[in-house]
């Protein structure tokens, strides 16, 4: 029975709590930390309004005593009078505890049972004093009793929990007091007091519900929006602290009203930004003298009031001592249709101003030296103008600098670079400007008007000759290097600016077939060879396509037998619109071409298929064909596989063909070209060092090489009958001797050479004497002429 009683008041209760909205109203619908705040707000709020209600309880405590004085109850009139004064003044020294709350539960509970203690105080008041008091007495009493009543309610609403419980107790204990009593005295008066109790506590309690819904309402929507709010400023003031971009406001007068931590570091004194200053006059002072066009852009915008856009200033850094540039932004605000300031965005631009300028430093310079690179120099020269500049080029070319870089490798030559460059620089001073065309290639372009230019440009190219051959110390090594020049003038020269180059160019391949280390002015008869350079090039492409260069043979004999050993490939060609063309002439141009490598593929073949035709002479050993092979294509690496080429298409043996290179070879590749003329010698191919003594002799040459012969440059045979032409001459056979190579001496024209040659111990003699270079059809005649003698 007890069970199903509590059963069907804990329905009931769900009921009410469902039907009257008391659910809506309870702090279950929210967080922890939101329910403390709340209840911390609720309780707060109660005790702000409710220390009102205490001065009323200190009013309303007596006025309710009166009405029952005399009544018979005196003693009970005092005790409960005192004990109502004491009560509130208590209360109202623990609410100076309650209101520190932390909005916990116990915090609550223990507000709602001071809150319960409270009213029933008031409703101990009632029941001792409402029996004994009758007509006027008894309305006034009600009536303090639903004063007191409302005002507590309404006090006690900030804290619906609290306020319910007052309402409660004191709502019900009217109702029944006046009922029993009206029903036991069958009094109407009493049955109408507690009527209008119970319907003046049901609209207090509706109001208490509604209020405490909007209350509620107002905290979840509060709450929602301080999350919001709080969200916002987090991910606002994690945008300012890692962005590049931040928000600025000024007023209508152009005063800061917001501004990043940022900028008013770097238009602050010190002491934060002063916003007594316009925000134009703050960024304007530290501009200082680095003022332009966009800020007066800027300045102009804030007086017309219009947008503006990617407005960009450089700021100065204290705290970095650096410069830091900042692009803004800005549109004005208008409210009610009045002007009320500017509203924009600050960015860093920084890093892409200075990458903007490393990219146009890079336009304009060469990386590697810091000088200007091709590109400026050209855009130079196209304006130049001829009716009122002049100017002298220097085209400079390191001599050797292949050497550095193969010997020390292209971390030193960098350095290189960077050394010459300085000197230039050093030397040129503000007379001109100093360019890295590339490689090893410099140009020097004199100013207008330069105290170098014209009458000055030998002196300047001395000077710049002289500097550069002196010894650099880069690392741990001393380099020597030597230059050359080429110059030429605007516009006694050229009159066409980009031409000016092109004239220093020729200038300085003069200057290199002159023995390098030197300087040679332009003059128009290098032009005319130039252009004589490009037809002969032209027509050289054709005759190589069509086998047009064809080899002769300049017989070897020995020295001392006169018999003959072999033969010297010798390119020739004769064309039809040029004429003969001689070696001189057309090999260095395959040479800078790239022509050389199918020239020299195809003169090989040729060479020994005409070898394999030769009958050997006198039952002696068959004659070699000695082909000279090109610096450059040794370098690019391709001829050992030209040279098994031929030996396997053609079916000459290896032992018959002897490959002549010359010392130039040497000093662009030493180590590439050793290992290309060991496996041509482990081929059973005879290797010669052609022109010895006229280039970079090294005695580590010989010792380094495997070389079977060695050819005296003819030179030195032009004045063989001189005693010191024979000394140098000796010296050479001698040291070939103790290395067991053989000696050919080149240029023998006179019968007294070939004597003293013999004296002197040579082994093999070539030259006019015996024969001029013969196509390969009178070779057959030549050795058959040979046989006959030697019958």
């Amino acid at each position: 029975m007890r069970t199903q009683v509590f059963s069907i008041l804990g329905k009931l209760r769900e009921l009410a709590t469902e039907h009257l909205g008391i659910r809506e109203i309870s702090t279950t619908q929210l967080s922890a930390d939101s329910a403390n705040r709340l209840r911390k707000n609720q309780i707060q709020g109660a005790i702000s309004q409710m220390r009102v209600f205490l001065a009323g309880n200190s009013f309303f405590a007596p006025v309710l005593s009166f009405q029952a004085w005399n009544a018979g109850v005196n003693h009970l009139v005092i005790a409960w009078t005192a004990a109502t004064l004491v009560f509130s003044f208590w209360l109202f020294l623990r609410w100076n505890k309650s209101y520190l709350t932390t909005g916990s539960e116990a915090d609550m509970q223990g507000f709602v049972n001071e809150t319960k203690l409270n009213a029933a105080l008031w409703c101990v008041g009632m029941v001792m004093f409402y029996p004994f008091v009758s007509g006027n007495e008894k309305a006034i009493l009600c009536s303090v009793m639903v004063g007191s009543m409302a005002l507590g309610t309404v006090g006690f609403s900030h804290a619906p929990k609290a306020a319910f419980w007052y309402l409660g107790i004191m709502a019900s204990t009217m109702v029944v007091v006046a009922a029993g009593l009206g029903i036991y005295w069958g009094s109407a008066s009493d049955i109408i007091i507690s009527t209008l109790a119970l319907v003046a506590g049901v609209a207090i309690t509706n109001t208490t519900i509604e209020r405490a819904r909007a209350q509620i309402r107002a905290f979840i929507n509060h709450e929602s929006l301080s999350q919001k709010t709080e969200v916002v400023d987090l991910l606002l003031k994690d945008y300012e602290e890692q962005s590049v971009e931040w928000i600025w406001r000024t007023d209508p007068h152009g005063r800061i009203l917001t501004c990043p931590q940022q900028i008013e570091d770097l238009i602050s004194s010190g002491n934060g930004v002063d916003h007594s200053f316009a925000l134009v006059d703050l960024i304007e002072d530290h501009i200082g003298s680095r003022k332009g066009v966009d800020l007066q852009k800027l300045k102009s915008a804030f007086g017309e009031k219009q947008d503006f856009h990617n407005v960009t200033l450089p700021l100065y850094s204290p705290s970095t001592d650096s410069i830091r540039w900042i692009m803004m932004r800005g549109r004005p605000q208008y409210e009610d249709g009045m002007f009320a300031g500017f509203r924009g965005i600050f960015a860093d631009a920084t890093s892409s101003i200075e990458a903007q300028k490393q990219v146009e430093l890079l336009a304009k310079h060469d990386p590697l030296t810091g000088t200007f690179n091709r590109n400026h120099i050209q855009s130079l020269l196209e304006n130049l103008d001829p009716l009122l500049d002049k100017s002298v080029a220097f085209l400079i070319d390191l001599d050797g600098f292949k050497q550095v870089n193969d010997s020390y490798g292209h971390a030193v030559g960098d350095l290189l670079l960077q050394h010459v460059a300085n000197r230039l620089i050093e030397i040129i001073g503000k007379a001109g400007i100093v360019s890295r065309l590339g490689g090893d290639e410099f140009l020097v372009l004199t100013n207008p008007p330069s105290k170098y230019a014209y009458g000055h440009t030998d002196e300047l190219s001395q000077r710049i000759l002289s500097k550069i051959s002196e010894p650099y110390l880069i690392e741990q090594y001393d380099i020597s290097i030597s230059a050359s020049i080429g110059t030429s003038r605007f516009p006694n020269d050229t009159t066409n600016g980009p031409n000016l180059l092109n004239q220093a160019d020729l200038a300085l391949y003069a200057a290199k077939r002159g023995g390098r280390n030197k300087s040679e002015v332009f003059v128009q008869d290098m032009q005319v060879g130039l252009q004589r350079r490009i037809e002969v090039t032209n027509r050289l492409r054709l005759a190589i396509e069509n086998d047009g260069i064809v080899p002769n043979y300049q017989p070897q004999y020995c020295a001392d037998t006169k018999r003959l050993t072999g033969f010297e490939a010798l390119a020739r060609w004769t064309d039809a619109e040029l004429g003969v063309v001689g070696p001189d002439i057309f090999i260095p141009i395959a040479e800078e071409t790239g022509m050389i490598h199918t020239l020299g593929e195809r003169l090989l073949y040729r060479a020994c298929i005409d070898a394999l035709s030769w009958k050997t002479p006198n039952d002696g050993p068959a004659p070699t064909v000695s082909v000279n092979v090109s610096p450059v294509q040794v370098m690019r690496g391709g001829v050992v596989k030209s040279v098994q080429s031929a030996l396997l298409n053609s079916g000459l043996s290896p032992e018959r063909l002897e490959i002549e290179v010359t010392e130039g070879v040497l000093i662009e590749d030493m180590r590439g070209t050793v290992d290309v003329l060991t496996t041509l010698s482990k081929l059973g191919v005879k290797i010669a060092l052609d022109d010895f003594g006229t280039g970079y002799s090294s005695l580590s040459y010989l010792r380094a090489l495997p070389l079977h012969r060695l050819k005296i440059d003819k030179s030195f045979i032009a004045d063989i009958k001189d005693t010191e032409a024979q000394t140098v001459v000796k010296a050479i056979i001698d040291l070939c001797s103790g290395l067991d190579l053989d000696v050919i001496a080149e240029g023998v024209e006179h019968a007294e050479d070939v004597d003293i040659l013999n004296h002197l111990g040579c082994d093999i003699l070539q030259g006019y004497y015996f024969s001029h270079p013969l196509p390969a059809s009178d070779i057959h005649d030549l050795i058959h002429k040979l046989d006959e003698v030697a019958a």
